[in-house]
């Protein structure tokens, strides 16, 4: 870890604590390989900074499918528009050292546009894509790598021809181009190449390793430790192809950044949670709302931002021929969450969501409709609107045969933590914060449909004559499911050293197999 990732002071304490998040984070890389087989990705990072510190980094799969080489926490990966974000806070930093104002004109600060169609719009205009500019121009084929993507004097020549498709301000028009120049504005600014300029004004001051503008000229493969990872085609076409890293010219201010999970998330932890870089009044404005998104989130000067399983997040997402980037941040609970992947379908934004989810569930919030389906209106009929369950350590011990003592409620959790299989899917109990969950393991977003589970009395197992087994009633479910069944968990000892393990998992009658033991035969058969 670099020095940067060490704690900062802060006004106030992390409302959710380092031990919560260790519990997602725990879970992280058998849930994420899950998500990644079920949809049959490449390789996926991932990675969660908390309060200072970069809490977990987890990389699986394949960092290039033809040659069949392992991704790794090192690997780079691009993260297209995650680019937008870092070149906002490059043009904030000249806004704040008096070197330019956000009401300056294209026109103003780019001698070559003076006079053009572009030349009114504002750097406002651009940072908000409210400049009413061609997303990418009439001939975008480097998008397919067809082209190179445009050098200087192609963009200008964008510019001056063919960018302005609509009046500024008049509707959220995204525009790739309309970024790129903004990177022309801080060369002229600055008297450096692009490159230069957002180094010297925003990497290097937040000290952050592994993140830059742009490929490499020299830009290692991904055999090569700390290589570019290589991107892949979706499976619409058939098996995945290899799609080669390629140099963004002059829109790197507006796609060409790559990164690590892990550096990514470090750098927006110290510059969306934290003062690394901006004043909090320059990160306010870049917040304040400028168009409300189709989604229920917004967009401001270079950020989106949105409400998601209760966290107030920014940050940015990201799409490239390499595969598709997300990262959040909460700077209320100086929480980071960011996932690449390297496939042009790659989940990201829906893996960032879970866990998200599961660090809500954490955090001691209950899943998003349990308190509705425990209502007394549950369903539209007369439930009687059960409590919550207390937190483990207030819940009451429990005395099966198979422990041969008493357990605790925190203690039986211990034993009952993994994954469960059966025909219909895997099911995994875990201890998120102070609570005990059953979540379904095949969910992108598991806390959609966290089920909240207490200990409750030991009793005959229905299944298994003379073997016993523990009650864990639900909390939170539909009524589709087991809202007035309870979990029950079957008890033995390890054949090996004796240990108390769950041997099975009972839900609405059916038996779940703990994964380690569990085999799906090669044609299921009737009875």
């Amino acid at each position: 870890m670099t020095a940067s990732a060490t704690a900062r002071p802060s006004s106030a304490p992390a409302a959710l604590p380092h031990a919560a998040v260790r519990d997602v984070a725990a879970m992280l890389p058998e849930w994420l390989e899950t998500q990644r087989r079920l949809r049959r990705q490449t390789g996926i990072q991932a990675a969660i900074w908390h309060d200072g510190q970069l809490i977990t980094e987890v990389a699986v799969g394949p960092a290039d499918v033809s040659a069949d080489l392992p991704l790794t926490t090192a690997h780079r990966l691009r993260i297209a528009s995650h680019s937008k974000m870092i070149t906002a806070l490059a043009v904030m930093r000249l806004r704040e050292q008096g070197r330019l104002r956000l009401d300056d004109t294209v026109g103003e600060r780019v001698a070559e546009l003076a006079g053009s169609p572009v030349a009114d719009r504002t750097l406002r205009d651009l940072l908000s894509h409210s400049s009413g500019l061609t997303r990418d121009s009439a001939d975008s084929r480097w998008w397919r790598l067809g082209t190179p993507f445009p050098e200087r004097e192609q963009l200008l020549e964008i510019a001056r021809t063919g960018a302005v498709t609509a009046e500024a301000g008049l509707h959220l028009q995204y525009s790739n181009i309309g970024y790129g120049l903004l990177g022309l504005v801080i060369e002229e600014v600055t008297g450096q190449d692009f490159a230069a300029a957002v180094t010297a004004l925003v990497l290097d001051p937040v000290g952050v390793e592994g993140i830059g503008p742009d490929l490499p000229a020299d830009a290692p493969g991904p055999e090569t430790p700390g290589g570019f990872a290589a991107g892949h085609t979706s499976l619409l076409h058939g098996p995945r192809r290899v799609v080669e890293q390629i140099p963004t010219g002059a829109l790197a201010a507006a796609t060409g950044f790559w990164a690590s999970a892990g550096s990514i998330a470090r750098f927006a932890g110290e510059v969306l949670t934290g003062d690394a870089l901006l004043t909090p009044g320059s990160l306010r404005e870049m917040r304040r709302r400028v168009w409300s998104l189709h989604d229920g989130g917004q967009y401001g000067l270079g950020l989106q931002e949105g409400r998601l399983h209760g966290f107030t997040v920014i940050g940015h997402s990201g799409g490239f021929p390499t595969g598709l980037s997300r990262t959040w941040a909460a700077p209320r609970e100086r929480l980071v969450v960011s996932v690449i992947g390297t496939a042009v379908d790659a989940p990201s934004s829906e893996l960032a969501l879970g866990i998200l989810g599961l660090l809500s569930l954490a955090a001691g919030r209950p899943a998003p409709s349990a308190e509705e389906w425990e209502s007394p209106g549950a369903q539209g009929g007369g439930s009687d609107g059960r409590p919550r369950p207390a937190v483990l350590s207030a819940q009451a011990a429990v005395e099966p045969a198979a422990a041969g003592s008493a357990l605790s409620a925190e203690e039986l959790t211990e034993v009952l933590t993994g994954t469960y299989d059966s025909l219909w899917g895997r099911t995994r109990l875990t201890r998120l914060g102070v609570r005990l969950f059953a979540l379904d393991e095949a969910s992108a977003d598991p806390a959609a449909t966290a089920l909240e589970l207490s200990v409750g009395a030991v009793r005959e197992d229905p299944i298994a004559p003379g073997a016993e087994a523990v009650e864990l009633p639900a909390w939170g479910d539909s009524g589709y499911g087991s809202w007035s069944e309870p979990l029950l968990a079957r008890l033995g000892r390890s054949t090996g050293d004796g240990t108390v393990r769950c041997t099975a998992l009972i839900s609405t009658g059916q038996v779940l197999t703990p994964s380690a033991d569990f085999t799906m035969p090669e044609r299921v058969v009737a009875p």
